[in-house]
């Protein structure tokens, strides 16, 4: 049995956090489903009460004798040759004579609703026997019941819901623990990959700066060789490297981007002069459009791993030409890269999924090998900065694909 994951404190309370959420939930669902059912049983109950009365009534105004033998719950009025008759206790405002009169003389049988001081009293008028009878249903009773009913529904549903939400909290936490092991363990990871490859870096940092210096001392060096370019070019990439990985440390430990203005058209720029040599080797012709200064509010390192997996990716397609458009549309900055490649074909949604590369078969000789990371590091970069990213054909109808990144731009815009 594997040992669990121990976990830090900000971990540790994320993990509570999230527990104390699922049992918040749970318990509202509970009191909602609850709410629900009570309202079914008091509606239900209080039907059956209703039918229930008027059935007693009736029967007791058919088979009463004398006012003083009237059931309990019910006030009794009989109109006769003794002359009217009434229960002791009957409220002020009964019986209602003038439905009694016109059952007496119509001898049809009345159920009315009457209003009086105590509230609205249903009662039951009809012929038995020579006489005039009126049965009047004391809701007493009745009400006494519904409050016994609702206050145990109360009671019982308010000890429902509280384990409902302790029992949510306690699964909860233990259906989220092992998500939460297993995250820590992945940042963990990238982590320590990242601060073990620091120290290579430096020293390939260091033996560069030696190089160049190399360079500059050299005197044999033609007028036109690029050699000091490509030297500056492979510091620069080391540079860009070692951001890279301080950029996975920061994601590493979940905190969130630092986030500055930035100009993009100057992040595209660089992009494009470190992708000029695989370009060229691919025989590809790789051009930045747009304006020089395009700024955006976002992490400068996240951006720059976006647009260099964006324009990597159109390199690998591209037959003959990549284009890299920076522009400003509204509220947002568009990075978009264009290749005349094959284009894409079916779905582009699943483009940028973790391992969904489309390449078949081994890699061409001396390429390295594809995992389909690329275009997701992309998409979560688009999410991390509140952005998207899209696939589509290019927008000049020619043959080819366009990616387009958006990401929120600095400042209002401008006005046309």
């Amino acid at each position: 049995m594997s040992r669990p994951t121990p976990l830090t404190s900000a971990e540790q309370g994320r993990l509570r956090q999230t527990a104390r959420r699922l049992g918040l939930q749970t318990a509202a669902l509970v009191l909602v489903c609850l709410t629900l059912v009570g309202a079914v049983v008091v509606g239900v109950v209080k039907r059956g009460q209703t039918e229930d009365g008027e059935r007693r009534i009736e029967a007791a105004a058919r088979s009463i004798d004398d006012v003083h033998d009237a059931p309990t719950g019910m006030w009794v009025a009989i109109k006769g040759p003794r002359g009217l008759e009434v229960s002791d206790t009957m409220p002020i405002g009964l019986p209602d004579l003038a439905i009694m009169d016109e059952v007496a003389r119509s001898g049809q049988d009345r159920r009315t609703r009457i209003e009086v001081s105590a509230g609205t009293l249903t009662a039951f008028t009809a012929q038995s026997r020579g006489r005039t009878v009126q049965v009047v249903l004391d809701p007493q009773e009745a009400r006494e019941e519904m409050e016994r009913l609702v206050t145990a529904l109360v009671v019982a549903g308010g000890v429902g819901v509280i384990l409902a939400g302790l029992g949510g909290t306690w699964l909860g936490r233990r259906a989220v623990r092992p998500t939460v092991e297993a995250l820590a363990l992945q940042r963990r990871f990238v982590a320590d990959a990242s601060h073990e490859l620091r120290t290579p870096l430096t020293l390939l940092s260091t033996r560069a700066q030696l190089l160049k210096r190399h360079v500059r001392a050299e005197h044999g060096l033609s007028s036109g060789s690029r050699l000091p370019e490509d030297v500056d070019g492979l510091l620069e990439d080391t540079r860009a490297l070692t951001s890279i990985l301080e950029d996975m440390l920061l994601a590493a430990d979940a905190r969130s981007v630092d986030l500055t203005e930035v100009d993009i058209a100057v992040i595209a720029d660089a992009t494009v002069d470190a992708a000029r040599a695989t370009a060229q080797g691919r025989h590809v012709e790789l051009a930045r459009s747009g304006p020089s200064s395009v700024v955006a509010t976002v992490s400068a390192v996240s951006v720059r791993r976006a647009v260099t997996a964006l324009v990597d990716n159109a390199l690998d397609h591209a037959t003959g030409h990549v284009g890299v458009v920076v522009a400003r549309d509204g509220d947002a900055v568009v990075v978009r890269v264009e290749d005349d490649g094959p284009g894409i074909a079916g779905e582009a949604a699943d483009l940028f999924e973790r391992f969904a590369s489309r390449r078949t078969g081994a890699p061409p000789e001396g390429d390295r090998r594809h995992y389909g990371l690329g275009l997701a590091l992309v998409a979560e970069v688009a999410a991390q900065h509140g952005g998207s990213v899209v696939a589509g054909p290019r927008p000049d109808g020619r043959e080819g694909a366009a990616l387009t990144l958006r990401l929120r731009a600095a400042g209002p815009a401008p006005r046309r």
